[in-house]
């Protein structure tokens, strides 16, 4: 029985994925230009329009996830985030999925994403349409960024940059608190706990799954850290100190 378990939680994994590419496929090919039409070509509605219903489609594909037995998650203090504005959202990041989760619950969501996916045919309008590309020059990320903010937009962004290797301690980096300390806005940290996901990790294959049970994402919105003690010093030293705290804060979540 547990063989078969362990088979039908893969199968359910795959078919996530497929289900996951192909719908983000059809919506953007179909859905992205009768929105371009809807709002009057603007540029601004535009986003804001796709951007609510991304959240939404997020939303719905974790809800698929869960329902199919592949993923169980409970978020402690989920409330604080459903009218939060020109944040910066950030997490540790042990698995594939977190991004996912965080676009479901995070309204109005801005991202900074891997070039490369670019070249994904699946995802390419959408992170062409939308997110920020980590392939331009830093500055006009910075740039870019503060004018999503601006615009009530919230930032999701990993410190680490990629996801967690197995077995090895966290490497933040000061990307994230560049982000805040620019934009001159809050950050908002969420912890990622549960058990080890196997087969969502940095390197693990592709048919890999936890070998006794689903993925649990047990996840925890912690209290927002302000950045008005970082402000007035130079940014080096600022981007260290707003660093090493956001790291400080989500490594207590950690279990003993």
């Amino acid at each position: 029985m547990a063989k078969i378990r362990y088979i039908r939680r893969v199968f359910v994994k795959l078919f996530c994925f497929a289900f996951f590419g192909i719908c983000s496929l059809i919506l953007a090919i179909l859905l992205f230009p009768i929105m371009h039409i809807l709002s009057g070509f603007s540029e601004t509605r535009f986003k804001k329009m796709v951007r609510k219903f991304n959240h939404q489609y997020f939303k719905f594909f974790v809800k698929i996830t869960s329902i199919f037995g592949a993923v169980r998650l409970t978020v402690e203090n989920k409330e604080s985030l459903k009218k939060i504005r020109s944040k910066v959202v950030i997490a540790n990041h042990p698995s594939l999925f977190d991004v996912v989760i965080l676009f479901s619950l995070v309204p109005n969501a801005d991202c900074i994403v891997k070039g490369e996916l670019i070249q994904n045919k699946f995802i390419s309008l959408i992170i062409k349409n939308l997110y920020i590309p980590n392939n331009i020059p830093f500055e006009d990320q910075l740039k870019q960024a503060k004018k999503s903010m601006d615009e009530g937009n919230n930032l999701i962004i990993f410190p680490e940059g990629t996801r967690t290797k197995p077995g090895e301690p966290w490497d933040f980096k000061k990307g994230a608190a560049r982000f805040a300390l620019y934009s001159k806005n809050d950050v908002i940290p969420i912890f990622f706990g549960g058990n080890d996901k196997i087969g969502l990790r940095k390197h693990d294959k592709l048919l890999q799954f936890h070998p006794t049970e689903k993925y649990l994402y047990n996840l925890k919105v912690l209290a927002p850290i302000s950045i008005n003690e970082y402000i007035d010093m130079p940014m080096t030293k600022s981007a260290t100190k707003l660093t090493h705290k956001m790291k400080e804060i989500l490594e207590k979540e950690l279990p003993n």
